[in-house]
Formats: C-alpha cells, sequence, structure tokens
C-alpha cells in the first residue's frame, strides 16, 4: 500500500521533471495571485483612508441626536423631523449593549444668561449645560485651567474662542480691528484672564411689558478651564460649558418669573444628546436601534457608509480584474494536469497493475495542482509586498493613484496579515479545484488498454 510520504515524493519527482511547464503554469497562479492581492489591498488602503478623513471631521464612535433633525435616505433625500429628547430617552439609550457614555446637553435661545469677570466684563457666548462625569469620553481636551470633578456643579469650561467675547460695556469701541488685533495682524491678548478673574453667571430677565430687566440670582464659577482649539469642531471653541444642573436652576428661575406652566417648562428638554459606543460597529448597531426608538440620528458612520457605497463599486471592478487572473491561472493549471494524465498513461497503468488504490492516484494528481496553486501564491504574495511598497513610496506611482487618497497622509496599499493567509489558502485551493478533474479522469484510464498502447 503506497504511504502518503510515497504520494507526495512521486508527485513533487513528477513536477520537477517537467519543470519548463510546472514553471509556466505557476507563473500564471502567481500573476493572478498578485493582481488580486494588490487589487484588494488597494481597496483597504481607500477604506482606510476614508476613516481617517472622517475620523478628522469627527468620533466615529459618537452618536448625535438633536432636537430638530434630518435624515438622509439612500438615495441622497434629506428629510426633517423634531426629536423628543428626555430623561427617559437618555435612561433607554444607557441600557443598550456597546454604549460608553451618553452626555445630554441643555441650552436655552429663549432666555438670556451672562458671564461675568470681575463685574467689569460681560460675555454672552452660548451656554451648554452637561454632565463633567462623561465629559472625558467625549474627547474635550484642556489647554489650560483644570477639568471638573463628576460632584463639582460650579465649573465653567471656555471654548478657545469664547475668551474674546468678553467685553467692557462702559467703554466706547471706535475702532473695533485696533482694539482686537496689533499692527502685524496678530492676535491681541484676550482681556480677561479666566484663571485669575472673578467669574459669575446670571439670568436676565426682560420684562416683555416695560422692558426692564432684571438681574437673576448669581452664581459663582470656581473651577475654571479652557479647551483646546479645534478648528475641525465650533462647538468645543464657540460654547460655554457648565453643570447642567446649574443651567436648568438658571432657565427654571426664569420660568419662574416668565410664569412658564410646568408642562411647557423647557428645563427638561435636552437639545442634543451624544452618545459614545465602544466601536464603529457598535455605532452602526446602536444607531439602528435607537432609530427603532422613533428618533432621528446622525453619526459620522452614516457618512461613510454613504462613501462606502460611493467606492464600493471601483473595489469590485478591481477584485474583478485580480479574480479573472486567477481564473486564468485555474485554466493553466486544469491544462497543465491534462497533459500530464496524456504523457503518464502508461505509469498510471503499471500503479492501477500493481494494486495502487484509486484514492492514492487521485491523491497524486491533487497534490501536485494544489502545489503549484501553493508555491504560485507564495510566490504572488511576494511579488505583492514589493507592488505595494511601490504605490506606497514611489512618487511616480503616487501622483498617478492621486497621492493620499481623500487628502490623509495614509498608505496607498495596505495588505494585512489576512490577506496574506487568505490569499496562499485561496491559491492552494484554486490549484486543488482546478486539478480535481484531471484527477477524477486519471483514475478511470484502464491499466490494460494503457499498457497496451503505450508498449
Amino acid at each position: 500500500m503506497m504511504r502518503i510520504t510515497d504520494l507526495f515524493a512521486l508527485g513533487s519527482r513528477n513536477l520537477w521533471r517537467r519543470k519548463l511547464r510546472t514553471l509556466l503554469t505557476i507563473v500564471g497562479v502567481m500573476v493572478g495571485t498578485t493582481a488580486i492581492v494588490t487589487m484588494i489591498s488597494l481597496g483597504i488602503g481607500m477604506n482606510v483612508s476614508l476613516d481617517a478623513m472622517i475620523s478628522q471631521l469627527g468620533d466615529l464612535t459618537v452618536i448625535t441626536l438633536n432636537e430638530y433633525a434630518y435624515i438622509v435616505d439612500d438615495n441622497g433625500n434629506y428629510y426633517d423631523g423634531q426629536n423628543t429628547l428626555n430623561d427617559e430617552l437618555v435612561e433607554k439609550i444607557k441600557a443598550l449593549d456597546g454604549v460608553v457614555a451618553v452626555m445630554p446637553q441643555l441650552q436655552n435661545y429663549r432666555y438670556s444668561f451672562k458671564v461675568t469677570a470681575n463685574k467689569r466684563f460681560e460675555n454672552y457666548a452660548t451656554i451648554v449645560g452637561v454632565d463633567p462625569a462623561v465629559l472625558p469620553y467625549f474627547g474635550y481636551e484642556l489647554d489650560s485651567g483644570e477639568m471638573p470633578e463628576p460632584g463639582d456643579k460650579n465649573f465653567v469650561l471656555f471654548g478657545a474662542e469664547t475668551l474674546y467675547n468678553f467685553y467692557n460695556p462702559n467703554k466706547v469701541i471706535r475702532d473695533w480691528y485696533k482694539e482686537y488685533y496689533n499692527e502685524d495682524g496678530t492676535r491681541k491678548p484676550p482681556k480677561v484672564d479666566v484663571h485669575s478673574a472673578k467669574l459669575e453667571v446670571f439670568g436676565i430677565y426682560w420684562d416683555p411689558k416695560t422692558g426692564e430687566q432684571k438681574i437673576l440670582k448669581k452664581h459663582r464659577l470656581n473651577t475654571v478651564g479652557v479647551l483646546k482649539l479645534d478648528e475641525q469642531n465650533w462647538e468645543t471653541s464657540y460654547n460655554i460649558y457648565m453643570h447642567i444642573d446649574l443651567v436648568r436652576d438658571m432657565i427654571l428661575e426664569q420660568e419662574k418669573i416668565a410664569k412658564v406652566k410646568a408642562t411647557e417648562s423647557e428645563a427638561y428638554k435636552y437639545n442634543t444628546i451624544k452618545v459614545k459606543t465602544a466601536s464603529i460597529k457598535d455605532a452602526e448597531r446602536v444607531q439602528e436601534e435607537i432609530k427603532k426608538m422613533g428618533v432621528m440620528t446622525y453619526g459620522l458612520s452614516d457618512y461613510r457608509k454613504q462613501m462606502q457605497k460611493q467606492q464600493a463599486a471601483t473595489q469590485y471592478i478591481l477584485a474583478g480584474i485580480g479574480a479573472m487572473s486567477l481564473f486564468v491561472a485555474a485554466i493553466g493549471i486544469a491544462n497543465t494536469m491534462i497533459m500530464s494524465i496524456y504523457e503518464r498513461t502508461r505509469e498510471i497503468g503499471v500503479m492501477k497493475v500493481l494494486g495502487c488504490p484509486l484514492s492514492a492516484i487521485r491523491g497524486m494528481f491533487l497534490y501536485e495542482a494544489s502545489m503549484i496553486g501553493f508555491i504560485g501564491g507564495i510566490i504572488g504574495i511576494g511579488l505583492s509586498f514589493g507592488v505595494s511598497y511601490m504605490f506606497n513610496n514611489v512618487e511616480a506611482f503616487k501622483l498617478a493613484l492621486g497621492g493620499g487618497m481623500y487628502g490623509t497622509q495614509t498608505a496607498l496599499s495596505i495588505i494585512p496579515p489576512w490577506l496574506v493567509l487568505l490569499a496562499i489558502v485561496f491559491s492552494t485551493m484554486v490549484g486543488l479545484v482546478s486539478g480535481y478533474l484531471p484527477a477524477r479522469r486519471a483514475t478511470k484510464v484502464s491499466a490494460l488498454e494503457a499498457i497496451r498502447n503505450d508498449a
């Protein structure tokens, strides 16, 4: 009975005996593997570049819910809507798997609020109430000062641009440009050093009948921080953040004087809710679950999906070109195996006469075909890395492919480890499948006819 090691040894000798034909067939597999790996690597590079580009706009794992929202369908049509954002919704979202943190934001445009510094300078920037315990999850970074502790109710975080909103109402400014800019065009320092100033915040109620203003309760702001300037995110640059309970108290003060009914109060209605998830996949799944609650949502993952759909056609074309090359290689393997059967008819007949089982004969041909696919795949992977290197480092290739895709500095071609393993397994399987029919045909060769005809 033929041992498997004998089978492999015999198959290897047969391949080596017909070196030129084997080499040419391997070259076909090599070219096909190189083509398909290179094309897939370009598609992966496009996806990485797309994520890098979108990440510059914000966090892909953050979902934003706005009171006044819109959605975009698959055809690019916009639909406006209004969400009811309240504590009940916040608790439902917190209970979803994959949610790391939820940050409702409270602000009100109906009433006036003022921040003063040393009772002399005033600031009317937009005040947003947030929970300090979840701020770190949403990427808020300090430029100076301190971040608030979870229980700190009298904190203030200034957006970088809001520092320039302080002005002295008793001072007449005749030349606005000279007041805030130097002669060389550079910006003058802010009027107020918020870290050393005495800061207070309070509401101002305007009597609709008399037009008189009433100063409401003043709240001293103790913990002070200035957020880093983020040119991609205007919110963190142009808003002033305070504790959500403090902002709610100031809204309730205004509503009490205005005699607003409890059912019409806006103190517990949020303008925005931000949801932080553990991963991009979690963000997509959580977003779908929130939509099932009847809430219109927006996340950068929506934009990512739209862009991926647009580039999917290109990726299919690239993969198709590589697949066609490998298909041609598969035909070459099948042709080589069939020619080998005709040339080795006598050998097959002798093996049968000596009692070699059909499975061994079939296995020998399948081994030869799979080895052609395996060796071609290994060499093709090596060539793919060389082509990928040229795409990423040779300026001529980079310019021909449009440089960094989507204006990013990411690699044009990326070959991850899983693609290497997949390519080797796939090319081996192509060889195995291509050799199946010739191997089956070899088992049907008549031993007596083979010996008689070859004699």
